[in-house]
């Protein structure tokens, strides 16, 4: 049997990822496996919970680049390379370019960055997306975007614009570090930031 597609959505806060996925939803085929990073199974979500919860404010760095990697090493083993191994197509909100850009330039620690990459290396089980998607979105669309949502904010949409703008710069600087990736200009009204998702998702399937 064929191993499964692999396509991965990344994007800073308020480029619309949550959305496009619960779109992409209603479109792909039928067997398409949805995920999100961290979270997707039970101990992803629950350090999740941490990770993004206002009690953990003042986490150490290194500490919470540990608790991504180890959500995104449960997710790969439990259901991502099970999924890809029975040729079923998975689409995931977030993966390793999302550890790079938050953990390692949004906290400004470039000297974590071999770090992230072999322990990245040691989980990934092969799993390395055939198709990222970049949702770029500028720091200040994308905050004004968080503050008219309706669900709590967590600890990442409260840091201040710059930490944003790091995020922005790590994603475009590794954005082709795994594999095939596609841009999409996230600061356009969310319809036509759709139409342009969908046709590059159909063209990774």
């Amino acid at each position: 049997m064929a191993r499964g597609k692999f396509i991965v959505l990344e994007g800073g806060e308020g480029s619309g990822k949550s959305v496009m996925m619960d779109k992409l939803k209603g479109v792909v085929p039928r067997g398409t496996v949805f995920t999100r990073d961290p979270g997707g199974v039970s101990i992803g979500e629950e350090i999740r919970n941490i990770v993004l919860g206002q009690d953990s404010r003042g986490i150490d760095a290194a500490t919470e680049l540990l608790l991504f990697m180890a959500a995104r090493a449960q997710v790969i083993a439990e259901l991502i390379a099970p999924a890809l191994e029975e040729g079923k197509t998975v689409i995931s909100d977030r993966f390793i370019l999302s550890t790079i850009a938050y953990q390692v330039y949004g906290r400004q620690r470039i000297d974590y960055l071999p770090m992230v990459k072999n322990i990245f290396d040691a989980i990934a089980r092969g799993c390395k997306p055939d198709l990222t998607i970049l949702l770029d979105v500028t720091p200040e669309i994308g905050l004004q975007r968080v503050q008219l949502r309706e669900q709590a904010a967590n600890r990442f949409d409260e840091e201040d614009p710059a930490f944003h703008q790091r995020i922005r710069e790590g994603y475009k600087q590794h954005l082709n570090d795994y594999g095939t990736s596609i841009t999409i200009d996230a600061n356009q009204p969310l319809e036509e930031v759709w139409t342009a998702l969908l046709n590059a998702v159909q063209s990774g399937l």
